[in-house]
């Protein structure tokens, strides 16, 4: 894999068979995703400012993240948890999830597979109460709309009319730990 500096920030090159050229951030990483054949260089000078400009900006997310207190709890405390909120939100939903499994993830909270099973990540034992709740009653909104349409937002406000705030928090806390 090809790496290139600019000013400090390291810009991993990907190689593709396509012709579009994509950059993007993902946790505070910079990727170029390039056809074979073309020179990344004019790319990154291309949208230098831009690059620039998101970096500044991931940093002063991962300075608020490093702020950010992690909970305290027992593997059974968070299990107690998770069932009374799965249990809580399976009724105001009318819905029963085929399951329920907990594994680390790498860039998500959970999941909700079509079979119905609901699959958390294990880092949701170091989050909030209140974030652990919009986490599990998003994946069960899931049973009842499959996509993240209006539909399903207006499922999710009913119950956190603050759910903005609440993405931006578990954005804060994928800095931190994810």
């Amino acid at each position: 894999m090809e790496t290139i500096d600019l000013e400090g920030i390291s810009c991993q090159v990907l190689r593709r068979s396509g012709r579009r050229v994509r950059l993007a951030f993902r946790q505070g990483r910079l990727s170029v995703v390039l056809p074979r054949h073309l020179d990344p260089r004019p790319v990154i000078d291309r949208h230098r400012d831009w690059i620039l400009e998101k970096h500044e900006w991931f940093q002063r997310q991962r300075l608020k993240a490093e702020e950010l207190e992690l909970q305290r709890r027992s593997n059974d405390e968070f299990l107690a948890l998770v069932r009374e909120l799965l249990a809580k939100y399976a009724a105001i939903l009318a819905v029963k999830p085929a399951g329920t499994g907990f594994r680390r993830m790498k860039s998500k909270w959970g999941s909700c597979s079509p079979k119905g099973k609901i699959n958390l990540n294990t880092w949701l034992q170091v989050l909030p109460d209140e974030l652990v709740a919009f986490i599990v009653h998003h994946e069960l909104a899931h049973l009842r709309v499959r996509n993240h349409g209006p539909e399903f937002k207006a499922l999710v406000r009913s119950e956190f009319p603050r759910h903005r705030d609440l993405d931006r928090q578990l954005r804060l806390y994928s800095l931190k730990i994810l």
